[in-house]
């Protein structure tokens, strides 16, 4: 018996050594698939003639890094790559990636009916070469368009189908991207907090998104750092905004035309908290960093915001001409509603200088500019600023009638909004129905990477086989169970998601001097529950109850119950009970996540409710 146990040991220790070969075979075989261009390279001022002499797909790496911050010099990248491809066609996977940088490349210069027109050529060719995979970025890069033209439920949809597309093919880089454009349609929409839940999201799975085996194209983490400084502003809540700001800041994607965008946000948010002298500091690295913006139309953004901040700090006749040359570019570039609200700035430069004739004739033409294009939340904010005038005048009746006109666009305004919903809501339910017809027959991509991505799965696969038969009995029952009741519980929460119904999440934790406890616990627990919930031994001292059809109201009365049932049982029972509400993303391990911080919330709460009568 001993030598039959020593023999096992002897081939569990040696499938272990097995599997760990395979694994380091597996890193060594892509880590130089995985490379990327180096700092050095993406900050060089020569970067065109560099990256011209490397191979076609390093190329490509070069653009997508910096398809976003450097524009100008990605596109003459770009020109370059499609003459060669014109005279010596490049691979189908590289020619692909190429008309899809393309795209992206095109929104960055306002070119977005050229950037529809090739995202459906590039859709239509990645279905053709069998490359499904591809297919989520070309439709993202015509939501993107959409969203610029103002196109609202084209963009809707599309983003959710992009979505719908890269969760299926498992493309992370594509999920990232897609739930940093829903972000921004959620924040357009006032929808904050789902808004922060998709850009939380992003950040979580963004190394793995990094790591991606086929790079297509990915956002620049800094991108996703400085929207969710964006929707903390939009919230109000500043200090939370300034901390992503400040990430963005630091970050290795920090160059180029983020840089400005970035040191200008940073400014805004000191603008909201007051502080003049972080204004003017960060004011000054951000004219200082203005050679970055290689392009017009971004350049017309950038005027816009500083034209802001040079009023705040009073610099009035340079808030002007900033405030002008914007306007003059959004003209050119045919982007009436940026037009409008840019010269809602001059008109406060122009009451900041005295010039109230021309101040009030200019937001009287932009309050019927924004009624034509029905822009409500514009039009509530005009007339406010013009009835505040009035006032601050002692011109009370003009006053009332701007404050009765505000009254009314802002009524309008929430019936717009509350239709976007609407039309959200629908994109997402066409997508999801979309998502449960059968499957299309799976094709294979037949190129040189994924054929050694297979090898090396394949030997990698052996491994892991020869590992799983020569473990103990004993492992294989221990685990077996676990794979049971995780296989229940992620069953019970793809039931959920599949079939649009509300799940809850109950985290019970056990105080260490109640775990003997426990096995009376768990049956007086399950009578307190309806037939459809489940209750599952989390660990040592933790259980989980899933709550199927239960929003966190009906949990929270579960909770009572809960807490009613073993408080009458046995008083001194201490348990700390959190909830989580399944979101369609969500795994289990997220659901965890947030019972625990709700545990810790509800500490805190109790903590600060009871230090008054400790003093």
């Amino acid at each position: 018996m001993t030598m039959m146990l020593s023999k096992k040991s002897i081939e569990y220790n040696f499938s272990r050594i097995f599997a760990l070969i395979f694994g380091l075979t597996l890193y060594l075989a892509t880590t130089a698939i995985f490379a990327q261009p180096s700092q050095r390279l993406l900050l060089s001022d020569d970067i065109i003639a560099e990256t011209q002499q490397l191979s076609a797909r390093k190329q490509l790496d070069v653009i997508s890094n910096i398809n976003t911050q450097r524009s100008a010099d990605a596109k003459t990248l770009i020109d370059s790559l499609e003459q060669q491809h014109a005279k010596q066609p490049l691979a189908n996977i590289d020619a692909l990636r190429l008309t899809l940088l393309h795209c992206f490349n095109l929104l960055e210069f306002g070119e977005f009916n050229q950037a529809i027109v090739l995202a459906k050529q590039g859709e239509s060719n990645a279905r053709q070469f069998k490359y499904d995979t591809a297919r989520p970025y070309f439709i993202q890069c015509q939501a993107i368009a959409h969203q610029s033209l103002g196109n609202t439920l084209q963009e809707q949809q599309l983003t959710e189908e992009a979505l719908r597309l890269a969760k299926r093919y498992s493309e992370t880089q594509a999920i990232v991207n897609s739930l940093y454009a829903r972000s921004r349609q959620n924040t357009s929409l006032e929808n904050y907090n789902s808004a922060i839940e998709d850009l939380r999201f992003a950040l979580d799975i963004y190394g793995e998104a990094q790591n991606q085996f086929q790079h297509w194209y990915l956002l620049p983490i800094s991108y996703i750092q400085s929207e969710i400084s964006n929707v903390f502003f939009s919230m109000g809540e500043y200090e939370e905004a300034l901390h992503f700001s400040e990430l963005a800041y630091k970050d290795i994607s920090f160059f180029g035309k983020i840089k400005s965008t970035v040191t200008l946000n940073l400014a805004l948010i000191n603008i909201a908290l007051n502080d003049k002298a972080k204004v003017l500091y960060f004011l000054n690295k951000a004219e200082n960093v203005s050679e970055n913006i290689d392009s017009e139309r971004d350049s017309a953004n950038q005027y816009a915001l500083l034209a802001i901040i040079h009023l705040y700090v009073g610099d009035y006749n340079i808030a002007e001409k900033l405030a002008l040359s914007s306007i003059e570019l959004f003209t050119k570039y045919q982007e009436p509603i940026y037009v409008m609200r840019i010269k809602r700035t001059l008109a406060k430069v122009y009451f900041a200088q005295n010039k109230d004739n021309q101040a009030l004739s200019l937001l009287n033409e932009i309050i019927e500019q924004a009624t034509e294009l029905e822009q409500f939340s514009d039009l509530e904010e005009f007339n406010q600023i013009i009835s505040q005038y009035y006032a601050e005048q002692n011109q009370f009746e003009s006053a009332y009638q701007f404050q009765v006109q505000r009254f009314d666009a802002a009524k309008q305004a929430a019936a717009k909004l509350n239709n976007a919903h609407f039309m959200q809501y629908k994109a997402r339910i066409t997508a999801q129905s979309e998502a449960s017809t059968p499957p299309e027959k799976p094709v294979s991509n037949i190129n040189q990477n994924l054929t050694i991505t297979a090898l090396i799965i394949l030997l990698l696969s052996v491994g892991l086989v020869l590992f799983l038969a020569r473990k103990p009995q004993r492992l294989n029952s221990v685990n077996a169970q676990e794979e049971d009741q995780q296989q229940r519980i992620d069953n019970m929460l793809d039931n959920a998601k599949q079939g649009h119904y509300q799940l809850s999440m109950l985290l019970i934790n056990i105080n260490h001097n109640n775990i003997a406890d426990i096995p009376f616990i768990i049956p007086r627990l399950k009578n307190t529950l309806r037939e459809q919930d489940q209750l599952f031994r989390h660990n040592t001292n933790e259980l989980i109850i899933l709550l199927p059809h239960a929003s966190s109201v009906g949990a929270a009365r579960v909770i009572t119950q809960i807490e009613q049932v073993l408080g009458e049982w046995k008083s001194e029972i201490k348990v700390n009970i959190g909830m989580a509400s399944l979101q369609q993303l969500d795994t289990f391990e997220v659901l965890v996540k947030k019972a625990v911080l709700n545990q810790l919330n509800k500490i805190k709460s109790q903590e600060k409710s009871n230090s008054p009568d400790e003093n």
